[in-house]
């Protein structure tokens, strides 16, 4: 009887383990692009800060609680700036927000981006980074995208 029992319930609750094993392993890496870069007023002689703004697609059939993240901007193949930010951001399923950010680079990094872009008209980057999420299950997911600063 008690084998019976445990057959039964090994039936039934394997499914159901399974199921929400490989239900959460199915998400979508975010696409995180950047839409725009505003230089802002400089806090010395060696940095310079801007705002970024950043357009975060959900191609998830459930919402993104983002509770922060971290992140490395390349441009044209050079460091621009790396950061993070703790401000927490929903993005619903399926949908996509905005999100904008303050960071901080050297004069070194604006410097080499200066000579790069008087040959190029609409430079090449790349973000990355890790989106930390409030979720149990999922705590983190990493992002990866390339693009063309102006492209729309």
């Amino acid at each position: 009887m008690r084998h019976l029992l445990r057959t039964c319930l090994l039936v039934v609750l394997l499914p159901v383990l399974f199921a929400c094993a490989t239900g959460f392993n199915a998400m979508e890496e975010p696409e995180i692009s950047v839409i725009n870069i505003v230089p802002l007023e400089a806090e010395g002689m060696f940095e310079q800060r801007a705002k970024i703004d950043l357009r975060i697609i959900n191609p998830n059939d459930f919402d993104l609680n983002i509770t922060g993240f971290s992140f490395k901007l390349d441009i044209n193949d050079s460091r621009f700036t790396r950061g993070v930010n703790n401000e927490a951001l929903t993005v619903p399923r399926l949908g996509e927000a905005k999100t904008s950010l303050v960071v901080t680079t050297t004069m070194l990094d604006i410097f080499r981006q200066v000579m790069v872009l008087d040959k190029q008209q609409n430079p090449n980057y790349t973000i990355s980074g890790k989106l930390y999420l409030g979720n149990a299950r999922i705590r983190s997911v990493s992002f990866k995208h390339e693009g063309e600063l102006g492209e729309r």
